[in-house]
């Protein structure tokens, strides 16, 4: 009884581990999701924002787990058709890859964003050199590679924990007091917010952040909801994926509320926290970003051309090399806070109604 007990706990911390992993990425890394989600409100809002989140994305979560663990689809394009019919779930299918090229766009300004608040560097220097290194990856077929910085997430949450506590151990100001120019800022509009549909309102952004997570990790949770054993731990893996991630994201808020100050007009939130109460560790958390970014970028670009390259390499290719250079090129104009405004709205409005689809298709194959 025991081992099966300890098994269904391994289980379920290997799987919501692996899903937190898949999407703590370059934009958790920055600092900028939980800024413009979460951070942008005043402490209190904040983190009642964090807690609908939580709750919103586990429910959606567990229905998926437990839906992947039942019908062990074995092709991604089905699960969406599972819930949302042919024609939605083409649709979505679609949307995913389209949200894939808004993902390289942002990072790469991402990526142009963090040399340039290190260095000093133009941005169009740092978008150029990302897009050098992805396009090298693609023709080279680094896979290997791609998936060892995939692992990038255990040392980005390590960073992000060990920075919390040191700031909580020595810091004087509590976030209350930290964030208390927050509403300033945002008028002034050095800090922006994430809408949803049009509106902006703390609360519905934390549906909105629960949107987002659901839509970038939804393929990934049906899929791993296969590997269960039983239903109990499909829906466990549904509470602890979505605890893993929003945990996660409690400490980058933390870490922004109490920073304030030194975050807003910056271009990558976290950067600024490190440059503030770590500076002598501050190009090593650069180092961590641009890897991260790497990671993200080379990875949708992976899956974009595997995809529509159909096995021919030159066409995988040219498809990569074409979204890369587009991408490298519009993320030297737009500012990061602002391209990352935009998708995080389009994507988190796009991941709520995909939220009710499953909650609601879920629901009625229940009651059948």
């Amino acid at each position: 009884m025991e081992t099966k007990k300890t098994s269904i706990i391994k289980t379920v911390v290997l799987t919501s581990a692996s899903f937190a992993g898949y999407n703590i990425g370059s934009g958790f890394a920055t600092g900028i999701e939980a800024l413009q989600f979460f951070g942008s409100w005043e402490a209190k809002s904040a983190f009642m924002g964090i807690v609908i989140a939580f709750i919103v994305a586990m429910v959606v979560l567990c229905a998926v787990y437990i839906t992947g663990f039942e019908q062990r689809f074995d092709d991604n394009k089905k699960v969406y058709r599972y819930f949302c019919g042919n024609r939605i779930g083409l649709v979505f299918d679609y949307y995913i890859y389209v949200s894939m090229i808004l993902v390289t766009l942002t990072m790469m300004s991402g990526a142009g964003a963090t040399i340039n608040q290190y260095s000093g560097l133009p941005t169009y220097v740092g978008s150029a050199i990302m897009g050098v290194l992805c396009i090298i990856t693609s023709l080279l077929g680094l896979d290997k590679l791609r998936k060892t910085l995939g692992s990038m997430c255990i040392f980005i949450v390590a960073f992000v924990f060990l920075c919390g506590i040191y700031v909580a151990v020595t810091s004087e100001i509590s976030m209350v007091i930290g964030s208390a120019n927050v509403e300033t800022y945002v008028a002034r509009g050095e800090i922006l917010r994430a809408s949803a549909f049009g509106i902006r309102d703390p609360y519905l952004s934390g549906v909105a952040s629960a949107g987002l997570l659901i839509s970038s990790g939804f393929a990934w949770a049906s899929a791993t909801g296969a590997l269960c054993t039983n239903r109990k731990e499909a829906v466990w893996s549904g509470v602890f994926s979505s605890l893993f991630f929003y945990g996660s994201m409690a400490v980058v808020v933390y870490l922004l509320l109490v920073a304030m100050d030194h975050v807003a007009g910056k271009e990558v939130p976290m950067l600024a926290v490190i440059q503030y109460y770590l500076p002598v560790l501050s190009s090593a958390y650069s180092a961590i970003i641009i890897l991260a970014i790497y990671s993200t970028i080379s990875g949708r670009l992976f899956l974009i051309g595997e995809r529509y390259g159909r096995g021919n390499k030159k066409l995988a290719l040219a498809i990569v090399t074409g979204i890369t250079v587009f991408a490298a090129l519009g993320a030297s104009f737009i500012p990061f806070s602002k391209i990352s405004n935009f998708m995080f709205s389009i994507c988190g409005a796009v991941g709520i109604i995909l939220g009710i689809i499953v909650v609601v298709k879920f629901s009625l194959t229940r009651v059948r």
